[in-house]
């Protein structure tokens, strides 16, 4: 059993936190909001996933430094371009846990990757990645699911599996932090087209070319940015 902070109280950090709790863990979750608090407190419930009941080990406030006490793992679940800020209001309560980023995205002014800018604010600090082909309110009622944690730390990444793993959550390893990372971001520009090309009718002879074409492009530009081929056909650029 760990002691788990999930930062971010959003629909996917709820259902992390349905997950973990579910498996045993203790669970503290940090809220921007008051209104978000009191509902996961009181109501047990996320606005964003209606049909999700959050169990009771799992705890909200809008205290990070709260949230941060005495726990073994954090669990980094903000906007991407919420990213930087954000570690630096809990960078002051960090001791010897390691960071799980579990967003997509880069940061909008320098392009870096997330777990680029958390090394910047936590260089001391051991960092993860989970990604992968996820949607929130799927996972938060245990429709079964598969992801991929990336660490250069072996030991982090085999506990992050065996910690997260349950019968409806399959947790893949592997130590290209960068393609994780990049696979993961990328791959919205091509879901992105696929809504586009969808909304005006465009049939499936548009998208198989979209989708083949586009895990060309992300690849080859993936493995320019500092990521392995294999990675971009793995799950963290599924969509």
């Amino acid at each position: 059993m760990k002691n788990i902070c999930i930062i971010g109280s959003g629909s996917w950090g709820v259902a992390l936190a349905i997950t973990l709790s579910s498996n045993g863990h203790n669970v503290k979750m940090w809220s921007f909001t008051e209104q978000e608090r009191d509902l996961i407190n009181n109501e047990r419930r996320c606005a964003f996933l209606p049909n999700a009941v959050i169990p009771e080990n799992v705890y909200c406030t809008t205290s990070i430094e709260e949230a941060l006490n005495g726990t073994d793992v954090i669990l980094h679940v903000t906007p991407s371009k919420f990213t930087r800020e954000t570690v630096k209001k809990y960078k002051p309560y960090i001791k010897n846990q390691a960071v799980v980023i579990c967003s997509k995205g880069f940061e909008k002014d320098s392009l870096k990757t997330l777990d680029d800018v958390v090394s910047e604010e936590l260089p001391n600090s051991k960092i993860a990645v989970l990604s992968g082909p996820s949607h929130a309110e799927e996972v938060s009622v245990e429709i079964p699911t598969a992801l991929v944690v990336a660490s250069k730390d072996e030991e982090l990444r085999n506990m992050l599996q065996e910690e997260f793993m349950n019968e409806n959550l399959r947790i893949y390893t592997c130590d290209d932090v960068k393609g994780v990372e990049l696979g993961g971001a990328l791959k919205n520009i091509i879901a992105f087209c696929a809504g586009v090309a969808a909304g005006i009718g465009l049939g499936d002879n548009s998208f198989a070319a979209l989708i083949t074409r586009g895990l060309k492009e992300i690849s080859d530009l993936g493995v320019k940015l500092g990521g392995e081929k294999e990675t971009f056909y793995g799950l963290t650029r599924t969509w």
